[in-house]
């Protein structure tokens, strides 16, 4: 008999990973990249994955990494998705409110 443990993996990001997620529903995991990936890794190995989906339109790398205790290292998750960057950039364009490239890099680097 094989006993196999369920993975889980988080996806963590901005609109592009939150994609209309119903942020009441933890198992939600929106319109977009996440689920996609769940559902053609369900149809290939079913069973063997637990998805969590914690994107935040809007957000920015600073925003990730200030939830990272609560929408990352309590989930446990045996892999990660980080997509992020957009607004990092354009929220500096828009409202001076932006990420540096470098503070970006070391953020990430830190996560």
């Amino acid at each position: 008999m094989v006993c196999h443990m369920i993975k889980t993996i988080l996806f963590q990001g901005d609109s592009i990973t939150d994609a209309g997620r119903d942020r009441d529903n933890p198992i939600c995991l929106g319109m977009g990249y996440p689920s996609r990936v769940a559902g053609t890794l369900g149809a290939d190995r079913p069973g063997d994955f637990t998805f969590l989906n914690r994107g935040i339109s809007g957000n920015r790398i600073v925003d990730i990494y200030a939830r990272i205790k609560c929408d990352f290292i309590n989930l446990k998750p045996d892999y990660a998705s980080i997509f992020v960057g957009v607004n990092d950039a354009w929220h500096e364009i828009d409202w001076q409110n932006g990420v540096e490239d470098e503070k970006f890099e070391k953020i990430y680097g830190m996560m």
